[in-house]
């Protein structure tokens, strides 16, 4: 049997150097992220085993890790790479919706944040952007 359902994490606050202006590099700012990795649940609901399931723990340090350790210059260069890397690191994931969220956009306006969302496929994830 089989069960699709999706692992969810929800504002998942982190710090990284993302940004086309120096001073984003340089001095970073905060990001909001929010993904949605699908997968099958059956196994997981029926054994009630944390290792049958997604850990969240491990899919959050595998997101701070993709997320933070590149700097990318556009914020939908960082969400291709962060469902890319999630789909390569956790084989039982068949799609990754990700919303990434710059919090402090540098533009006079007063927004909350500006950013992207996508969904990736594992069919997606071998193409190039």
């Amino acid at each position: 049997m089989t069960l699709a359902g999706k692992v969810v994490i929800h504002d998942l606050e982190l710090h990284a150097y993302h940004g086309w202006h120096r001073h984003e590099g340089e001095f970073g700012q905060p990001y909001l992220i929010h993904l949605e990795l699908e997968t099958d649940i059956a196994r997981a609901a029926g054994s009630d085993h944390l290792e049958d399931a997604l850990d969240y723990g491990e899919i959050v340090a595998a997101t701070k890790r993709i997320f933070v350790d590149k700097k990318h210059k556009l914020v939908e260069s960082a969400a291709v790479e962060l469902a890319r890397g999630l789909l390569e690191r956790f084989a039982q994931v068949d799609a990754v919706f990700a919303r990434v969220m710059k919090l402090k956009p540098p533009i006079p306006e007063r927004i909350a944040a500006a950013g992207v969302e996508l969904r990736m496929t594992r069919a997606d994830a071998g193409k190039q952007p």
